[in-house]
């Protein structure tokens, strides 16, 4: 069974637990060393000085030594132990009781010519100063094991201040990350609950805990503004479909209800066939928007001959409305989507034409500007309301569009056309900008990137 992971909390309240007590563990080691440097180094002075005096005795005494010189071996309390060679043998030893020989490596050494020699070792826990003289050699001992036990209370001591210091240190700590972390805290409790409104807390925090509340605020309003444009968009695009296939239904069921007239029944085809279109219109355009909402397969393609393509498919159209449809421009190469350009430019020329009234003119130009490319659709209908903004013109099922889009007052009042335009656009880097003609009607103007 796998292990549960510690929480953020945990960790960092053993964190810096942990490194308070390796500060604390380091500061003490430090300071246990240096006490111990600096009180050996008292006791090397004091032996090394003691074994001067021994030797001067010596000299001057060449036959035997000073009763004296056992007063030498004492300072601060503390007694050292001598020894004093002469030909090799043992003729003076006094203070405090310790080894027979204090240091036999350097008593077995020779220095050629009679030269003085000495040193300092550590042997058999005693700290020794040996030197050598003139006929002989003096050694002056002093024992470590006081100083070793004073290092041990102190390590003791050290240890136990140690412990105390670190559960203070991880108590302080623990609060300390408590507190720290409680906006955060309240930061995953709202983010557990984002179905329900409510404030961010944290906001006014400062720091990174109150810059990442007020991007939360501003992610978590622009998610609640997307699922309103969603539901909306669901329940919109629903009742558009729902409608045609409505109509289809009970044109179709009345029609079998009874026997009808080839005249009646040729009616019912008629009012079924352009529901229907309506119907692939509206799915058509719901996937065009959906494709367009993730991702464009780019290629080479003129942008002329995509419009000239469209101009030909609703050529008919503006036929049987009686509108003339131009088409006027120069080739214009980009890296685009065909199909969705394409559908762009059926959806501009499409509500063009509905919008203009019989006799108008829907005109279709595309250029080169700029480095990239420019199609413009201007019809000759009312236009848009003076009130409506491009952005709301291009929301999915917005009412109130004229021109390019649906009319004001017109029955299929719901821009899905002009969303999908603006979403195609926008994925293709590209602007959409909507706007009056200069002599009156609509102007739907597309720039893309080159």
């Amino acid at each position: 069974m796998p292990r549960e992971p510690l929480s953020l909390r945990s960790r960092l309240t053993l964190l810096t637990a942990g490194v308070i007590f390796l500060a604390l563990a380091a500061f003490g080691g430090l300071a246990g060393l240096l006490l111990w440097r600096i009180e050996l180094g008292s006791y090397t002075r004091v032996v090394v000085a003691q074994a001067d005096e021994l030797v001067a005795v010596a000299l001057q005494a060449p036959g035997s030594l000073s009763d004296t010189a056992g007063d030498m071996l004492e300072r601060d309390g503390v007694t050292a132990v001598a020894r004093v060679y002469r030909g090799g043998r043992l003729v003076w030893s006094g203070g405090a009781a310790g080894p027979e020989t204090l240091d036999l490596a350097f008593l077995n050494s020779s220095v050629p010519g009679g030269v003085q020699a000495e040193r300092v070792s550590r042997t058999q826990g005693y700290l020794i100063a040996s030197q050598r003289f003139a006929g002989g050699v003096v050694q002056v001992g002093r024992n470590l094991r006081p100083l070793e036990q004073l290092l041990a209370r102190y390590l003791l001591a050290a240890l136990l201040a140690l412990v105390v210091l670190s559960a203070l240190a991880g108590v302080v700590a623990a609060w300390a990350v408590r507190k720290a972390l409680r906006p955060l805290e309240r930061l995953a409790r709202r983010v557990q609950h984002l179905g329900t409104p409510g404030p961010v807390p944290g906001t006014q925090e400062g720091g990174e805990v109150g810059a990442l509340a007020r991007a939360l605020e501003t992610s978590l309003t622009e998610l609640q503004s997307e699922r309103e444009r969603e539901t909306l968009f669901l329940a919109s695009a629903s009742h558009e479909l729902r409608t045609p296939v409505t109509a289809m239904l009970a044109d179709l069921q009345h029609s079998l209800a009874r026997p009808r007239s080839e005249a009646e029944t040729l009616s019912v085809l008629r009012r079924t066939e352009r529901a229907a279109t309506r119907l692939r219109q509206l799915t058509g355009n719901l996937m065009s928007l959906t494709r367009a909402q993730h991702s464009t397969q780019r290629q080479n393609a003129d942008l002329l001959d995509l419009a000239g393509e469209a101009v030909d498919l609703l050529q008919p159209l503006a036929l049987a409305r009686e509108i003339d449809l131009w088409l006027d421009g120069a080739p214009t190469p980009a890296q685009v989507d065909p199909s969705l350009l394409s559908g762009v430019l059926e959806n501009l020329i499409g509500n063009a034409l509905k919008f203009s009234p019989p006799g108008g003119r829907v005109n279709v130009v595309v250029r080169p500007c700029g480095g990239g490319a420019e199609l413009c659709v201007e019809d000759s209908g009312p236009g848009f309301p003076d009130h409506a903004s491009s952005g709301a013109l291009t929301e999915a099922f917005v009412r109130g569009v004229a021109g390019t889009g649906p009319s004001a007052g017109g029955p299929e009042g719901f821009g899905l056309g002009l969303a999908v335009v603006r979403q195609v656009v926008e994925a293709h880097g590209g602007s959409l900008e909507l706007g009056a003609r200069p002599g009156g009607g609509a102007r739907a103007r597309v720039t893309l990137p080159g």
